[in-house]
């Protein structure tokens, strides 16, 4: 049965803060013991092999979703849209694993690490984790994924000891990945495996749906992926653990904003399904006041803290890092609000066409600010290129959401932009001293996060009001 969505969001979001926390507890430990080639070459090998999982999965995830979510009140079409959506997947994955192996893994100076990292692949071919989404069933999802990364980060520092164990720490990631994608396996409800009345698996009324969601997949990986290969080949290895560090600090805190939009995928499909028209915009709106909510502040935080917590974080090795944070802190605003438009709604709602159309764009141009800026400004032309990509693909999916959007919209959210300037401003004036940046940053983020919330009070935002009074009604319910 499918849970409430704040349920869902409160597992998701737990899962999602463990992701966050684990990696800002290795990160450190591994940018240093690694070194930034150590980094690169990891960032580089693992990039390279995403291209073969997308390739194997055909992006299945989104379509697989949604279909799940619209049949999952039906008993055996849930069964018979499983099993046959699973066996593309793995089928495809397995195809996709043997050219990997022949291609880089035996013909490449760096094959030892791309065998390590073709665990991903395997891991990819058994992951059913979209069909929990679909049935809005998070809770074992989350707990499973909290563990294999508890497991995944005490094995790191057990075994990774200096640069030399880059193939351990490859190994750890991938292994625990594909361990943890055999332990879902056991949650899946047992009547799913009763194929008496499982009909003839019907595999091709799936493939044109899930290529026309495959083309999107695609273009998302040009732009998010791509710029490690195109830096590996234009410029430096380091260069590409400069731009992955950076990457990877945003991408993690963009965990906590796109997890709404995981959640919210399924339900605004299930909703449209029913002609609930009213109700979907009703869902969509509040959504966009959250995301406004937590993106603004996230993004600003990072660009005023990024000159103290990056030689505190990853060590003085990493300089070259801290204006591609501030650059790329922009993304978490960008992605965030156009996770609304695009997967929360478009994908939903069913405007794949529409959708592909925004990512090919995105994807053309990354591709094209790559080969121009890359060549001379190395990490720092592939950010530019990054955050105009998905600056591009936001404004068009704003355009063909547009029927959804009014002006109330903004009206809801336009605090948090004062609220979250006048935070930047006052943490940047506190960026001062040479040393103590542990205490530095600490003033930083708790003096910020007062400024943020005070003026939020002041101006008497609603959504914090409601907050506040959803708070205190429960600690009275429980008294």
């Amino acid at each position: 049965m499918a849970r409430s969505v704040k349920t869902n969001y409160l597992y998701n979001l737990i899962y999602q803060i463990t992701a966050i926390l684990l990696p800002l507890i290795t990160m450190p430990y591994v940018s240093r013991v690694l070194g930034p080639h150590g980094v690169g070459t990891n960032s580089l090998t693992n990039a390279n092999t995403q291209y073969f999982m997308l390739i194997g999965t055909l992006g299945i995830t989104m379509y697989a979703t949604k279909k799940i979510a619209t049949v999952r009140e039906n008993r055996r079409k849930l069964r018979q849209t499983f099993w046959e959506i699973f066996a593309i997947q793995f089928i495809g994955c397995m195809i996709s694993y043997v050219v990997f192996v022949i291609i880089l893994g035996i013909n490449s100076s760096l094959g030892v690490y791309y065998m390590l990292q073709g665990f991903f692949i395997l891991s990819s071919a058994i992951d059913i984790s979209w069909y929990f989404i679909g049935i809005e069933d998070f809770k074992n999802a989350s707990i499973r994924s909290f563990f294999v990364k508890v497991i995944s980060v005490v094995l790191i520092f057990i075994f990774v000891k200096d640069s030399g164990d880059l193939w351990q720490y490859i190994l750890i990631n991938s292994l625990t990945m594909f361990v943890g994608q055999c332990v879902m396996w056991i949650y899946v409800d047992k009547s799913t495996f009763s194929f008496k009345t499982l009909g003839k698996l019907k595999l091709k009324r799936h493939i044109l749906p899930i290529l026309a969601l495959f083309i999107p997949q695609v273009a998302t990986q040009i732009y998010t992926v791509l710029d490690k290969t195109m830096l590996g080949v234009f410029s430096a290895t380091v260069e590409v653990g400069y731009y992955d560090q950076s990457q990877k600090i945003v991408r993690i805190l963009l965990t906590i904003i796109t997890s709404l939009g995981m959640v919210m995928m399924p339900r605004i499909a299930s909703l449209t399904s029913k002609n609930q028209h009213d109700l979907v915009k009703d869902t969509l709106k509040k959504s966009f006041t959250v995301i406004s909510f937590l993106a603004v502040p996230i993004a600003f935080g990072i660009m005023g803290v990024s000159d103290r917590f990056i030689p505190m974080f990853f060590g003085y090795e990493y300089l070259s890092v801290i204006p591609l944070l501030k650059i790329s802190s922009v993304l978490i605003i960008i992605i965030g609000l156009g996770n609304v438009f695009g997967t929360q709604y478009m994908i939903a709602v069913g405007k794949n066409k529409q959708y592909t159309i925004s990512v090919c764009v995105g994807a053309a141009v990354n591709f094209v600010l790559n080969l121009i800026l890359i060549p001379k400004y190395s990490a720092l032309g592939a950010v530019i290129a990054t955050v105009s990509a998905e600056l591009s693909i936001a404004l068009i999916q704003l355009w063909y959401s547009r029927e959804i959007l009014d002006i109330s919209w903004i009206k809801e959210t336009y605090k948090y932009w004062i609220s979250g300037i006048a935070m930047l401003v006052v943490v940047s004036l506190l960026d001062e001293g040479v040393h103590r940046n542990v205490l530095i940053l600490a003033r930083q983020i708790i003096i910020g996060v007062v400024v943020y919330f005070g003026i939020l009070i002041i101006l008497r935002d609603k959504m914090l009001k409601n907050s506040f009074n959803l708070v205190k009604g429960k600690l009275k319910k429980s008294n």
